[in-house]
């Protein structure tokens, strides 16, 4: 089970995404624990109720939709073709074809706490951190068998991403390196096995709907967990390609077995993006559209790059964030 460590949190942290999950339930809890990262060895893992076995709410012999819950920690699952159509140089995308798994599944971005970031990180890795040079950021301290099924999940292990995802949200949290990748890998998985999965394979080099994806989520989680599900977008021109989605959890989870129950333990979120492209990996870097720089500069981001292009939303480790060079998510 996941559950927040009480930490400071970077000034302007994830103010696209988060602050979106955290309107749509303003009383999140921010449990008073905390820990040293990476990898400190004193972490435990906090034992709560999870969330309700049975994901419909019965009434009359029939089920219904389950009544909105709070939202304490985002899954993020890439699309990495269309990632790599905007950052073609970056190492996980470097040689990637069609042939290659994360061309034809979603990929890891990262799950993270809404509200805290950097917990008991010191201010000297925080500004490492924001260099964006994720790969002289301390090692995170896996095991083998773990650290070779997280690269195949998070391709931007490449480029350091599962360190600065450690630092920037693991450090909020109870759960032992090990334990909190683990559990990711286990979430993607199933998220892949299922209809939402079948889907996205069976649509790449076409749209897709967001209503359809939360509608595959309802086959085969539960009844209203579409819901708490976002499709995340970014405009290239006259395309707009699917860069992943997110998905809202429960403040705490006990293992993958209770993704359902946590999943309809979140609040709904707004549709950003009703429609979008599944990219098929191979496609020519996309263009830097004329006077971009500017308007990123004002647009600006937390990490001090600008954006490019105009999107709905970002990147692999911040969906409101694709300053950060990834694809989706809030690490």
């Amino acid at each position: 089970m996941l559950a927040s460590a009480a930490g400071g949190a970077q000034a302007g942290d994830v103010a696209a995404v988060a602050s979106t999950w955290v309107a749509a339930d303003a009383s999140l809890s921010r449990p008073g624990v905390a820990h040293d990262a990476p990898g400190s060895p004193g972490n435990a893992v906090r034992t709560a109720a999870s969330a309700p076995s049975d994901p419909a709410t019965v009434r009359d012999g029939k089920k219904r939709k389950p009544e909105a819950g709070r939202t304490g920690q985002v899954l993020g699952l890439s699309w990495l073709p269309a990632f790599c159509e905007i950052k073609a140089r970056r190492p996980e995308c470097v040689g990637q074809t069609s042939g290659r798994t994360d061309a034809t599944e979603l990929t890891l971005a990262g799950l993270w706490p809404v509200r805290n970031s950097f917990c008991k990180v010191s201010d000297a890795l925080q500004v490492q951190d924001r260099r964006h040079d994720w790969l002289a950021l301390p090692a995170v301290p896996l095991s083998a068998d773990v650290g070779a099924r997280l690269a195949s999940a998070m391709p931007g292990v490449a480029s350091g991403l599962d360190r600065h995802l450690w630092l920037r949200s693991g450090s909020c949290q109870l759960l032992e390196p090990e334990a909190y990748f683990s559990l990711q890998i286990r979430l993607l998985e199933a998220v892949n096995r299922s209809a939402v999965g079948a889907l996205f394979r069976s649509r790449i080099g076409q749209e897709i709907r967001e209503s359809e994806v939360r509608a595959a989520f309802d086959t085969d989680f539960a009844v209203g967990a579409g819901e708490r599900v976002r499709l995340q977008c970014r405009k290239i021109g006259d395309r707009t390609l699917v860069t992943g989605l997110t998905v809202g959890l429960s403040p705490t989870m006990t293992d993958a077995s209770d993704f359902a129950a946590a999943i309809l333990g979140a609040a709904p979120i707004a549709s950003r993006c009703s429609v979008g492209l599944v990219d098929a990996a191979g496609q020519p870097s996309a263009p830097r559209p004329a006077g971009a720089g500017a308007a990123a500069g004002k647009a600006g981001s937390r990490e001090g790059t600008g954006k490019t292009g105009s999107e709905t939303t970002g990147t692999e480790e911040d969906p409101g964030d694709d300053a950060s060079d990834a694809a989706i998510g809030r690490p």
